[in-house]
């Protein structure tokens, strides 16, 4: 066979196409194995968040009271920032009315706080589900239309 221009640029172009098809598969495994992560991650975290709930309920004093909200607000806060790396965007969106109702909370009369405690438990109850149903294969043929590079942009914005 002679290589003539054409020959060579539809060589080219050939190789291009199959190098990018290859990225986005790369890509989809990487985000696919990134959301099982996050998911078996997450899980002990959100049980781990119901107890410290669980804790403001009824605090031994207000020392405990607290260090539970605190120890509540960080787990959100991690929850939340790695849910936005994993493109889980359900869990990232509940993880920050979570952090919003906590921030809110110790500012709340103590007669507010039982209707607090049934928000946040319904937002919580959200949340564990949306842990729960996350699936990485489904997510991930939602990004198989858009282009691998836009993606990656947008995760990184977040």
């Amino acid at each position: 066979m002679t290589w003539t221009l054409e020959n060579k640029i539809r060589a080219m172009s050939d190789f291009t196409l199959s190098w990018k098809g290859n990225a986005m598969n790369a890509y989809d495994w990487f985000l696919s194995s990134l959301l099982s992560e996050f998911k078996s991650k997450a899980q002990p975290q959100v049980r781990s968040l119901w107890d410290d709930l669980m804790e403001l309920e009824v605090p031994v004093d207000k020392q405990g009271f607290f260090a539970a909200h605190e120890q509540a607000l960080r787990r959100i806060h991690v929850l939340g920032r790695a849910a936005s790396v994993a493109n889980a965007h359900q869990v990232h969106s509940l993880g920050q009315t979570l952090e919003f109702m906590l921030g809110a909370f110790t500012q709340a009369p103590a007669a507010a706080r039982p209707e607090l405690f049934e928000s946040l438990y319904a937002t919580m109850r959200e949340l564990t589900g949306a842990v729960c149903s996350i699936d990485a294969e489904a997510l991930v043929s939602a990004h198989t239309g858009r282009s691998t590079e836009m993606t990656l942009v947008e995760s990184c914005a977040d």
